[in-house]
């Protein structure tokens, strides 16, 4: 008896953290017609973004782009009369575009290049280029980082929306 009350505690337990997890997606936006939409959620993603850099970057335009063979959130900015790019991976399902908490955090920063693109390798951003030179070097600053700080200000954001 106790053996199947603790079998069914422990199924049902796992129901629940399976639940939870599922619930760390936010929906950002979806395909229509063939176009990449973002939400209502586009206020608290710029307000996320610049809270994130957490210097004075102000987004200049957010969209969603399609890269090799993945789908991004990429924000342009701007800091200091300089141009940065940041970027988060997105998971596609059926049309809409969703944001998970374990997603990446990819920012370029231009130095000494007026405008720094991603590099891909296998679909996956891991570096900047300087698109004036085409190559990689110390002209464009790379930083990758977990996705949660991100993630964390966009709740926030969105929660501020709503009050």
């Amino acid at each position: 008896m106790i053996k199947k009350l603790l079998f069914t505690f422990i199924l049902s337990f796992t129901f629940l953290i399976a639940s939870k997890a599922q619930n760390t997606n936010i929906v950002i936006g979806e395909l229509n017609n063939g176009v990449y939409e973002l939400n209502e959620h586009q206020s608290a993603l710029v307000k996320a973004f610049e809270w994130t850099f957490r210097d004075g970057t102000k987004v200049t335009e957010l969209k969603i782009e399609l890269l090799g063979n993945n789908y991004f959130l990429v924000a342009n900015c701007a800091y200091q009369g300089r141009k940065r790019i940041a970027a988060l991976d997105l998971d596609q399902v059926g049309i809409t575009f969703v944001l998970s908490e374990d997603a990446q955090y990819k920012m370029c920063s231009a130095v000494a290049c007026e405008t720094c693109k991603f590099f891909l390798e296998n679909s996956k951003i891991v570096a900047c280029k300087c698109e004036e030179t085409g190559s990689i070097s110390n002209h464009c600053h790379y930083k990758s980082l977990p996705g949660s700080g991100f993630y964390a200000n966009l709740l926030r954001a969105i929660k501020m929306k709503k009050d």
